[in-house]
């Protein structure tokens, strides 16, 4: 296994538990998607599994180690991150956003090599933002800004990539165009790419596998058809569907309206 999370727990300062009892893996060459309502921990869980915080019990594994014995500058190569409204501390194009997505592999004081630049210009190519290089972020839209964020995670070539809302702010056409580079990483650079989305219909059609959290516990884990029944959405999503079979033998999820 790639990444695994054994009897994990996370509570806030004030004792109030996010997480509780997790324990999941996550192999090489899959898309999956971690969904449930709002407060169930999808992002909590996440931030745990980039090292933004430390479980409160239980233990992170990469690769065979625990996280918290990885030198945090390698761990950065192999696991890419991006948080639901990413911002930077200061003007920046989006070529140097996405630049700023190899510093794990830098030298202490050193500077981006041409090889750098170029891998930055493929990953924003990528992402179908190459024409915004030369524009700062202040002069994007919300989905512009997503997916040149999403080229910066993407030119560290990580071995596991964690979103936390990808598809928010982006419109039909980038929604698909989202997923098919995130089927296309997959399969051409064996990682896994994890990510939180409160769109159960693109997940079903998409995702190899659903994760579903309730209320900070793991009650979902399989293939969408086996995890995103109409029994489980009701129960765990609080709203009633119906699954609609198109083309190629995607399932969609559509809310049922009698």
């Amino acid at each position: 296994m790639l990444m695994r999370l054994e009897a994990v727990d996370f509570r806030y300062g004030g004792g109030t538990t996010a997480l509780s009892g997790i324990d999941v893996s996550f192999g090489a060459g899959e898309l999956v998607c971690v969904a449930g309502r709002n407060g169930s921990g999808k992002s909590t869980l996440l931030r745990l599994m980039s090292r933004i915080i430390d479980p409160t019990r239980g233990t992170i594994w990469f690769d065979g180690e625990p996280v918290s014995t990885i030198d945090r500058r390698m761990f950065a190569r192999s696991v890419g991150y991006l948080a639901q409204n990413p911002t930077v501390a200061f003007p920046a194009t989006a070529l140097e956003i996405v630049l700023s997505g190899r510093s794990a592999y830098l030298a202490r004081f050193g500077w981006e090599t041409p090889a750098d630049l170029e891998l930055a210009h493929a990953a924003l190519a990528s992402c179908d933002v190459d024409r915004l290089a030369g524009r700062y972020l202040d002069e994007m839209s919300g989905g512009e800004k997503k997916r040149v964020f999403l080229a910066r995670v993407l030119v560290g070539a990580p071995r596991v990539v964690l979103l936390d809302e990808p598809l928010a702010a982006l419109d039909f056409a980038h929604v698909e165009q989202l997923l098919g580079l995130l089927r296309r990483i997959v399969v051409e650079r064996k990682c896994s790419v994890i990510f939180v989305s409160h769109d159960l219909s693109w997940s079903s059609a998409c995702a190899d596998r659903v994760l579903v959290l309730d209320d900070g516990k793991l009650v979902g884990d399989g293939p969408p058809e086996r995890v995103l029944t109409v029994e489980n959405i009701e129960k765990h999503f609080g709203f009633k569907a119906q699954r609609v079979a198109g083309a190629e033998g995607r399932q969609w999820i559509v809310p049922y309206l009698p």
